[in-house]
C-alpha cells in the first residue's frame, strides 16, 4: 500500500497537467464512430481521482476523479494500440483535458504475453508518466474476467497495471431484470475478493436503479458511476436525482461520480448528447454545473454521498467534436 501510494503521489507531482445508451453489454464494445475526418486540432478541444476505497485495497489519493472511457477499437482500421500517431494524439488529448482517470473497454481474454497486452501496457505506462493518469480501469462484464487482469497485471510495474475493475453489465436493459441484477451481485461480489487480495478498486456503472437494487450495489462495491446523459447542462443534476437518494440509504457512505456523454447526432448509439453542447463548451463546464447544481441541493440523504469526481463517456466521440454539421450540430 506504502508503495503504490508513492508512486500514485509521484504521477501527480509530474502531472501538469455510457439513459439507456448501450455502452457495452458484457461483449466486445463496437463504436460507430466516425472519426477520420477530425483534424489534430479538434482532439485539442477544451483544455483547461481516484478516492480512497472502503471496501478494496486500493491506493489512496485525494485528487479528484476524471475519467473517460476509451475503446480500443481492435482489428478496426481506427485501432488505436499500435499506431503511433493515433496513440500521440490519444495521450496528447488525455493531457490537455485533464482526464486522470482511464476506463478501457476490450481488455476482456488480454493474454499477459500478447502482442496487444505489451502494446496495451505501453500506452498505459504513457499514460501514466506523461499524461496525468493515475488509475487505469478495465470495462467487464463477466465475472471470470476479474481473474484475467490479474494475471495481466503480475510481473508489471505499477505504471502498466491496471489499478480498477469496473463493472459494465446493464441489468436494467435486459429482459429477466431480477435474474441480470442477481448476476451483477455476484460479479462484484468476486471482484471484491480478488481486488482485496490485489490492491484493486473496485466500480460499476449504474444507468436505472430501484430502492433495493441501490442499496445492494452500494454495499458491495467501492464506487459507482452513475449517467447523466444528457444535450446540455441546464438542470443536469435533477436527471434521475432519485437514484442519489436510493444510493444514500446504504449502510455507509457512497462514492459517486456522474458521467457525462459526448455522442452527437450522428455518431451516438442512442441518441444525441452533449456532442454539439461541446461545440461551444469545454468538457469540464459539465462537471462544473453538475457540481454546482448538487451543491445547491438541501436534501438531507446527502450526508451519505460523496462526490469524487466525474467521467466521460466515449474518447472517439470526442474526436468528432469541432466538425459541427459533419456530426449534425447546426448551432
Amino acid at each position: 500500500m506504502i508503495r503504490i501510494l508513492l508512486i500514485s503521489i509521484t504521477f501527480l507531482l509530474s502531472a501538469c497537467g455510457g439513459s439507456g445508451s448501450v455502452k457495452n453489454t458484457g461483449e466486445q464494445y463496437v463504436s460507430a464512430s466516425t472519426s477520420s475526418a477530425v483534424s489534430n486540432a479538434a482532439v485539442s478541444i477544451s483544455s483547461s481521482t481516484a478516492s480512497n476505497a472502503t471496501l478494496s485495497s486500493s491506493s489512496a489519493t485525494s485528487e479528484e476523479l476524471y475519467g473517460l472511457y476509451v475503446s480500443l477499437h481492435m482489428g478496426r482500421a481506427d485501432q488505436l494500440l499500435g499506431n503511433s500517431q493515433r496513440e500521440d494524439r490519444f495521450i496528447k488529448f488525455v493531457r490537455d483535458n485533464g482526464f486522470n482517470y482511464l476506463i478501457f473497454y476490450e481488455l476482456e481474454g488480454i493474454e499477459p504475453t500478447s502482442l496487444k497486452a505489451q502494446q496495451f501496457s505501453s500506452l498505459v505506462s504513457r499514460a501514466k508518466l506523461t499524461a496525468g493518469v493515475t488509475q487505469v480501469a478495465a470495462a467487464l462484464g463477466d465475472v471470470g474476467e476479474a481473474d484475467t487482469i490479474v494475471k495481466y497485471n503480475k510481473g508489471r510495474s505499477a505504471a502498466e497495471r491496471i489499478d480498477v475493475l469496473n463493472v459494465e453489465y446493464e441489468f436494467w436493459n435486459k429482459p429477466n431484470r431480477k435474474m441480470e441484477f442477481a448476476t451483477t451481485i455476484s460479479m462484484l461480489e468476486r471482484f471484491r475478493t480478488v481486488a482485496l487480495a490485489n490492491q484493486l478498486t473496485t466500480e460499476i456503472y449504474i444507468g436505472w436503479i430501484d430502492t433495493t437494487e441501490a442499496i445492494s450495489l452500494a454495499n458491495v462495491t467501492d464506487r459507482i458511476l452513475v449517467h447523466f446523459y444528457r444535450q446540455n447542462d441546464i438542470d443536469i443534476v435533477n436527471f434521475g436525482i432519485e437514484r442519489l437518494e436510493y444510493l444514500a440509504a446504504a449502510s455507509r457512505k457512497v462514492k459517486i461520480a456522474p458521467i457525462f456523454s459526448a455522442e452527437g447526432p450522428k455518431n451516438t448509439y442512442d441518441v444525441p448528447f452533449m456532442g454539439c453542447w461541446l461545440e461551444n463548451n469545454a468538457n469540464q463546464q459539465a462537471f462544473k454545473s453538475w457540481k454546482a447544481q448538487y451543491d445547491a441541493l438541501t436534501h438531507t440523504w446527502k450526508e451519505n454521498i460523496e462526490i469524487v469526481g466525474a467521467t466521460w463517456f466515449v474518447y472517439d466521440k470526442f474526436l468528432d467534436v469541432g466538425i459541427g454539421p459533419a456530426n449534425g450540430c447546426t448551432n
